[in-house]
């Protein structure tokens, strides 16, 4: 697959109108400018394909009433609020440039003195940072290389989804039943995972008894995990389990239930 990167665009001259936009969920702040510096103030559109009509009408009466030949669009790189208005853009052959989220906040300190996130003030400022020749080129994936992304991010997503389940489990589990992650190494393997759902605390690997645990752990770990590891299972266990009792201690009765709606 050939390589796709964005590089530095300087693509104004004295024929080219700035336009940019600040993306939003719901409403953009759209902006532009002519060489001689004439502009109009930041206006409002929604995101839809209506308030993209009326953008792009208002972009091209400005385009024709100044007598200028090309139109420059940029924006802020930002995530898929985006998308929507760069296909609408493309299909109608305009040039695209993107900058960098960074440079807008630093160019923000030094006219402003502020980096505060204002929609009425980033147009402006993106466009500045245009004519200033800091842009970049914007990449569109299409056919295999657009599914590509797609499924690179939903995996990421989902990635990132199950390590926090992950972690909200050991936390659960060190609460619970501490030597379990002694004696089962990883968590996330399918023995440790099965014996958790099958047994949440230490009472009730005991209420099992070795037989019954070995026979278990056996199976599902297709004769992986040893016979000192699930003795040691079943040991800990029984400690745990009688040195609470003698505390005073008890577990949830319904220590499942707890797992599933992380109130432990």
């Amino acid at each position: 697959m050939k390589k796709i990167k964005t590089k530095k665009a300087k693509v104004v001259n004295g024929k080219t109108l700035i336009v940019t936009v600040d993306m939003s969920k719901d409403k953009h702040f759209g902006y532009w400018r002519c060489p001689d510096g004439t502009d109009r103030k930041p206006f409002a559109f929604w995101n839809n394909g209506r308030g993209f009509q009326e953008f792009w009408e208002c972009v091209s009466h400005a385009k024709k009433l100044y007598n200028l030949e090309d139109i420059l669009f940029g924006y802020e790189s930002t995530g898929p609020y985006a998308e929507p208005l760069m296909h609408f853009m493309r299909a109608r052959g305009v040039h695209m440039v993107q900058v960098n989220p960074m440079h807008t906040k630093r160019l923000k300190e030094l006219q402003g003195n502020s980096p505060n996130k204002t929609d009425q003030k980033d147009p402006k400022v993106i466009a500045d940072i245009i004519a200033l020749g800091h842009a970049l080129t914007v990449v569109i994936p299409e056919g295999p290389a657009a599914e590509l992304r797609r499924l690179t991010q939903a995996r990421e997503r989902s990635i990132e989804r199950y390590v926090a389940l992950v972690n909200q489990l050991q936390s659960l589990v060190a609460i619970i039943f501490p030597e379990f992650l002694q004696v089962m190494k990883d968590i996330k393997t399918s023995s440790a995972r099965h014996l958790l759902e099958q047994c949440p605390a230490p009472r009730d690997v005991v209420a099992w008894g070795l037989d019954n645990l070995s026979c278990m752990l056996k199976k599902v770990s297709r004769g992986k995990l040893e016979e000192e590891s699930r003795q040691g299972t079943l040991r800990g266990c029984r400690s745990l389990y009688r040195h609470n009792r003698r505390l005073g201690k008890h577990y949830p009765r319904d220590t499942r239930a707890a797992f599933c709606h992380g109130s432990l």
